[in-house]
């Protein structure tokens, strides 16, 4: 299961200011994203509509009281001859309780229910999926907010590193060790530097801007993160093959699960709709009182032995013909049912691509994280000689600008393929169902 839906019953612990870890973010996301809660609302509709399903089945009690006096009038005069009773004066009281209870109606009723019952199993797959999706997007967004910060450390520590080389640069001018173009030229690399931090401080602010409307919360350009524990040692294993992933979403995707159920529902529509064929069969039964007096032995609230009727019976009807009307409902409700299986067809190859372009992205980033690592390797062994050649004088600055700038590059590359091919994994792990 995916730790959104285990964290879901936790608190934050710290407050909104301190920085939060990933899992205090899943479990921020999974109180207050706004998604998230809107399928949740979809669920209880569906909940709602399987309550009142039941009607169908249950008996209907009314009941119904009149109070009734008549007004004659002859000719201009108008006579009225109430009835003495005191204090208010009715020449009829009554008092009904219908009750109505359905019997048969062609199975119409118990389908629904059924029906009703499968869609509230579809609406908690689909809200279970959309934790999935906001836990993969707050997950992204987290790295996203992870890789900025340590970029603009990098950067940062590229402007020290030309400040150094300015000074460095300077000295060897005073000493008459080198012309003052390089150190103009050191001065253009130092300034280029410090542009590109001042940049990447912009998109720290945008990631936690995002980060935060992910959580709910509000954009908070000064939320901060605590990035997970051995980010720097992360090993990337073998995935399974396509194959076996695609097995793998079809047992344990809720997209996937709440299709199959949607069309199980779509079957019971079906059903539903070809109750028009069958008669129907309802109990009626109803007990009246009728009485000019409202209490008293003959009264309507009085001696309940007197002055009522009971009136019970049974009716069967049968629609013979209405216009081929249930025909068309019954072929609505197979086109529904067909509509439901395309699209439950249409879903398995949408996460069959997810799984293929997850699983491609994430071997290709693992294998260039591998490379990356290398490569800064040989970035960091490439400056330590061009400043030896430089401090020897055999070397330019040149040498040393290019191996300070390949050094930078090196360190954002594995940084960034590092990070995306962790983002490549949760994209998978969430294609196939949370379950890797």
């Amino acid at each position: 299961m995916h730790p959104i839906l285990l964290l879901l019953p936790l608190a934050l612990a710290a407050a909104d200011t301190a920085p939060v870890t990933l899992d205090e973010a899943l479990a921020a996301a999974a109180k207050a994203n706004v998604d998230l809660l809107l399928s949740a609302t979809d669920r209880d509709a569906a909940g709602v509509e399987a309550y009142a399903s039941w009607a169908g089945i249950l008996p209907r009690l009314d009941v119904q009281a009149v109070f009734e006096n008549n007004f004659n009038s002859s000719g201009q005069t108008l006579t009225i001859t109430p009835v003495s009773l005191s204090p208010v004066q009715y020449e009829k009281i009554i008092v009904t309780t219908p009750s109505n209870i359905p019997i048969f109606d062609g199975f119409k009723s118990w389908a629904n229910i059924e029906r009703f019952k499968l869609l509230v199993k579809a609406a908690d797959k689909q809200y279970d999926d959309a934790a999935l999706n906001v836990a993969f997007d707050v997950t992204s967004r987290f790295y996203d907010l992870v890789r900025a910060e340590r970029s603009l450390k990098v950067l940062e520590e590229a402007v020290a590193r030309s400040e150094v080389l300015v000074r460095r640069t300077d000295e060897l001018y005073q000493a008459g060790r080198a012309p003052r173009s390089e150190t103009y030229a050191a001065q253009v690399t130092l300034g280029n530097d410090r542009i590109s931090a001042e940049q990447q401080r912009a998109r720290v602010a945008d990631a936690r801007v995002a980060l935060s409307l992910a959580l709910g919360r509000g954009a908070d350009p000064a939320l901060e993160v605590v990035p997970p524990a051995g980010l720097d040692r992360t090993t990337f294993s073998e995935p399974l093959s396509q194959e076996s992933l695609v097995d793998l979403a079809k047992r344990t995707r809720p997209l996937l699960a709440a299709n199959q159920q949607r069309i199980l529902a779509a079957g019971q529509e079906v059903r539903a709709a070809a109750s028009g064929y069958w008669p129907s069969l309802q109990a009626n039964a109803s007990y009246g009182r009728q009485s000019p007096w409202l209490y008293g032995t003959y009264g309507v609230y009085g001696d309940f032995s007197q002055q009522f009727g009971v009136n019970v019976g049974v009716t069967l009807s049968w629609n013979i013909f209405e216009g081929r009307l249930t025909s068309a409902n019954v072929q609505r409700a197979n086109v529904s049912e067909r509509r439901a299986q395309l699209q439950a067809e249409q879903a398995l190859l949408q996460v069959t691509g997810q799984i293929a372009r997850a699983r491609s992205s994430y071997l290709t980033l693992s294998v260039s994280a591998r490379l990356a690592e290398e490569n800064l390797k040989a970035a960091e062994e490439n400056l330590k000689l061009a400043e030896r050649r430089y401090d020897a004088g055999a070397g330019t600055q040149v040498e040393v600008r290019d191996a300070l700038l390949n050094l930078t590059r090196a360190q954002l590359t594995l940084l960034t393929t590092r990070i995306d091919a962790i983002i490549a994994r949760a994209d998978l792990n969430r294609a196939v169902g949370g379950v890797l």
